[in-house]
């Protein structure tokens, strides 16, 4: 039997990864509240946040004896929830995004058939010339651009500093402008 003040996370885990269910019970317990509050925070969206949480457990039990840590499971699962709380984040702006569009061109009513054409066509070279990056360049710009994250959250997310993400942006822009614009003269 386990008793929960008299072992510490490093056992904890142990035991939890041979499948000890008690030990699961006893991590959920022990930081359950502590994520839930720390993705109350970010969200400002309790339903969300439990969510949040609950999604990190799953995970986090799913995994189970293959699950590698090199940090406490507080950090461990704090980060997961960190990239968590981004994911929601960034899939929430993109929803809110696109119903935005969808918004503006009903709005609009006059949307041409070849202006349709020639957009689609130029997002497609974009997106061709986005795949063509190397690829933590790619994974930069993506949660940049079609993420709307900002170099802070990404830097955040990445782990690396503000200036690499810039950087990363800035050659991603150089290398992507000239083919586009190239392709935009031909189809004009």
């Amino acid at each position: 039997m386990i008793n929960d003040r008299d072992i510490n996370d490093y056992e904890l885990l142990s035991l939890f990864k041979t499948g000890n269910d008690r030990a699961f019970k006893l991590i959920y317990e022990r930081y359950w509240q502590l994520l839930y509050v720390a993705a109350c925070k970010i969200l400002n969206d309790e339903d969300e946040a439990k969510d949040v949480v609950q999604d990190v457990f799953i995970s986090f039990f799913d995994k189970g004896p293959s699950l590698e840590i090199n940090v406490s499971i507080s950090v461990y699962l704090y980060s997961a929830v960190r990239y968590k709380v981004f994911d929601y984040i960034s899939r929430k702006k993109v929803r809110d995004h696109y119903i935005d569009s969808v918004e503006q061109f009903i709005s609009v009513g006059n949307y041409s058939s070849d202006t349709a054409l020639i957009e689609k066509e130029i997002n497609a070279e974009i997106e061709k010339e986005i795949q063509n990056l190397p690829q933590k360049m790619k994974e930069i710009f993506e949660l940049s651009r079609r993420d709307q994250l900002s170099h802070k959250e990404i830097a955040d997310l990445l782990n690396i500093s503000d200036k690499t993400v810039k950087k990363q942006i800035n050659n991603a822009i150089k290398l992507i402008k000239p083919k586009v614009l190239n392709h935009l003269k031909l189809l004009l």
